[in-house]
């Protein structure tokens, strides 16, 4: 039977442990807020409301009720709210779309809404890389939008069987090449091609689907992966990954 003295010392242990995991979560919020900013001031970033832009890079061109725009407010400030408080990417989507889907269940099916949430995310994101030299809450707004055009297209459309999550996750650590290129080629003027044209020379990166590939933050060049033959959708760097 373990002294009182070794119980004593075990139990100031584990809790060393568990303040210091709870403090690497705490850092890791802090470090999400400082990539992308308080979600008030991405909420402001949106160009959702009637803001008076030389262009809005096709949103705004379904018209939607008062009600439908403030489901589609709501919707986005929420799964921003997520995303700046919390630190797994996976945790993020689960706990934003649960929320949102049990108190807007017609969104989720509905293929105007889910295409003027998409439209404003990506018109938001465009006018961010126009913007800012930042291009963190770009990528954020990326993202979402690809979120939604997947769920879109595989609840919806039926377009595909499954949603592509190795695509929707790459844009939270996206390099400006594929950031600007996803951008460009999902809106309906030419603003973004002076843009495209200074990225064109960035080296695209992928994102390992192993969680313990060497590579930092799992990234290696996009030429240079292996898709897997089984899903289609998962990427690796070598085969021993």
């Amino acid at each position: 039977m373990p002294s009182r003295k070794k119980a004593k010392g075990k139990a100031r242990k584990a809790a060393k442990e568990a303040a210091k995991a709870e403090e690497g979560k705490r850092q890791a919020v802090i470090a999400n807020q400082r990539q992308f900013g308080p979600h008030e001031a991405l909420m402001q970033r949106l160009n959702i409301n009637a803001t008076p832009l030389s262009c809005k890079h096709g949103y705004g061109l379904v018209a939607l009720t008062p009600g439908d725009l403030k489901i589609c407010q709501d919707v986005i400030r929420t799964f921003i709210a997520v995303f700046t408080s919390r630190e797994d990417v996976m945790e993020c989507f689960i706990e934003a779309s649960t929320v949102t889907h049990e108190k807007y269940p017609d969104l989720y099916s509905s293929k105007l809404l889910l295409e003027s949430l998409v439209s404003c995310l990506l018109s938001s994101g465009t006018q961010r890389v126009l913007d800012e030299g930042d291009n963190c809450p770009a990528r954020l707004f990326a993202m979402l939008a690809c979120y939604f055009e997947e769920w879109s297209n595989v609840k919806v459309r039926k377009t595909k069987a499954t949603l592509n999550w190795t695509q929707i996750f790459e844009f939270n650590h996206a390099d400006d090449h594929t950031l600007v290129k996803y951008l460009r080629k999902r809106i309906d003027c030419s603003c973004l091609d002076k843009k495209y044209k200074e990225a064109r020379c960035i080296t695209k990166m992928g994102t390992c689907c192993n969680p313990s590939c060497s590579w930092p933050n799992q990234k290696v060049e996009r030429s240079m992966m292996f898709c897997c033959t089984r899903c289609g959708d998962a990427n690796y760097c070598s085969i021993e990954c």
